[in-house]
């Protein structure tokens, strides 16, 4: 009786244990041998909020992320994280952010044309000015 016992026991560990496996085995054979690589996403803009009727000012203005979007740039070039190519990319999204907050505010660019260029640009700020200066970034 003891020995039906053990029998049946070591029957249901078996029977347990090898389904996963073979779920496990089953699984690999469908996924892809190499994952594919990430899509590499641009930083979207940030359209600053204010109350209706109220003028873009370079308090409001829209906003990149420009750390991320240096990062991701910069990171098949640079030899370390925020090396020397990425403080350089930041100093001219920051350069630029400043000529463009100053053009808003002295109402050079029409609004319409900011937020389509700021919308279309793939290079942050950089590319904003180009385009708001109907010019091709790079």
């Amino acid at each position: 009786m003891r020995d039906r016992t053990v029998l049946a026991v070591v029957a249901v560990l078996t029977a347990c244990h090898g389904q996963p496996k073979a779920i496990a085995a089953n699984q690999q054979a469908a996924e892809p041998a190499t994952p594919a690589p990430p899509m590499e996403q641009i930083v979207p803009v940030e359209l600053g909020k204010r109350p209706p009727n109220t003028r873009m000012t370079s308090a409001n203005m829209p906003f990149f992320d420009a750390v991320t979007y240096c990062l991701l740039s910069t990171r098949k070039t640079d030899t370390m994280v925020k090396g020397p190519q990425y403080e350089a990319c930041i100093a001219l999204q920051e350069d630029t952010r400043i000529v463009i907050g100053e053009a808003i505010d002295a109402n050079r660019f029409d609004e319409t044309d900011i937020v389509r260029c700021a919308k279309a640009s793939t290079t942050a700020y950089d590319g904003m000015w180009y385009c708001m200066n109907g010019k091709a970034a790079y």
